[in-house]
């Protein structure tokens, strides 16, 4: 009784914060301000589509400018008529320079008139600029027409291809910062009443909601948990995941490019430590540097390339050093780069190996 109670108290508590919460942030969201600035070109998706005789392709980008911040979701769908076959290449790591983070394929369904294939990437890429989406292709074999006493006679063979496009990757860190630039502090400025009122209903509903959690939290705590398998890290999916997220925090626009590289250099000493089995997170930098010498899970390029990035965030995070935009931008494809190219397994190359190379 006591268990069945105490479930009762948490969903009660779980409604009542949401309910607290609705009714705070709508209310005080009527009145704000919308924000100033200038009108950024709109985000749209891109549709190809192609025609071939019984069969017809539509490719779609659901966006035709991301932030490597950013996944792209690429639809490929392929309508052919009955007694159409079709048939597409498996997909394999890459879709020129985007990395296949997801893929989804949909065999052959019944629809009106026919039967239509579909697949569904999710795409991403670590470099700004402007990439292309290849032309898609797919072949048909047309059996509407085969002579039953003849097989393969009558039978008509074809390809059908959607024109390629450009998806325009904008970098979060080109032009936004300038860490030799500081803001004056502005003036005193006039709040008024209503801004007031809006700001003690933010405090007031705030601290509701701070209790009811607090509330929630504790009775959490005496409740039974029941252990969870663990899944399973993949040191490179959790490394793009988590450079993406601190990307996604935007702290070098808000002035903050020492917290930026703290946790930049965490990230790959912890992609290290995963990937490498080498206890890169405790150690400093000589520490760590003199054990991937000695070591021979990595070749001698990507420990260059560690070792000119580790540099590169200590200045940073102990000298004290103000780095420019483009030494930030560098130092984050160095991360990247680093990740992307050792992501894959591969055997330990003996230093004897290295030196011949």
């Amino acid at each position: 009784m006591s268990g069945g109670g105490e479930q009762g108290v948490w969903h009660r508590g779980a409604w009542l914060l949401a309910t607290c919460a609705c009714v705070v942030l709508g209310g005080c969201g009527e009145g704000a301000p919308e924000s100033e600035g200038e009108v950024e070109e709109e985000v749209k998706p891109i549709v190809k589509t192609a025609e071939r005789g019984p069969v017809k392709m539509t490719v779609t980008s659901n966006r035709n400018r991301i932030t490597i911040a950013e996944r792209l979701e690429l639809t490929i769908e392929v309508f052919a008529e009955e007694g159409v076959e079709i048939e597409m290449d498996e997909p394999g790591e890459q879709l020129n320079e985007f990395q296949i983070r997801g893929f989804r394929n949909i065999p052959g369904e019944l629809v009106e008139g026919g039967q239509r294939w579909t697949r569904k990437y999710d795409l991403d890429i670590f470099l700004s600029g402007e990439y292309s989406i290849p032309q898609i292709e797919a072949r048909f074999i047309d059996r509407r027409q085969e002579d039953p006493d003849q097989p393969g006679e009558g039978v008509i063979e074809g390809t059908i291809r959607t024109e390629g496009f450009t998806i325009e990757v904008t970098s979060l860190l080109e032009g936004e910062f300038d860490p030799t630039q500081f803001r004056d502090i502005k003036g005193p400025v006039e709040i008024p009443v209503e801004g007031n009122r809006a700001w003690i209903a933010w405090v007031a509903g705030g601290g509701v909601v701070v209790a009811l959690v607090a509330i929630i939290l504790v009775l959490r705590r005496g409740r039974k948990v029941r252990a969870t398998p663990q899944a399973v890290v993949i040191p490179h999916e959790w490394a793009f995941d988590q450079l993406r997220a601190l990307i996604d925090a935007k702290l070098v626009e808000q002035g903050q490019a020492h917290e930026f590289f703290f946790r930049l250099s965490y990230i790959v000493r912890v992609y290290i430590e995963l990937r490498f089995g080498l206890m890169a997170p405790e150690r400093t930098t000589e520490e760590f540097l003199v054990e991937v010498q000695r070591s021979s899970v990595l070749r001698s390029v990507h420990k260059t390339l560690l070792g000119d990035f580790l540099e590169s965030c200590d200045r940073v995070k102990f000298a004290m050093y103000e780095p420019t935009a483009g030494e930030i931008e560098t130092t984050f494809d160095s991360a990247r780069d680093f990740v992307q190219e050792t992501a894959s397994p591969a055997e330990p190359v003996s230093n004897t190996a290295e030196q011949a190379a």
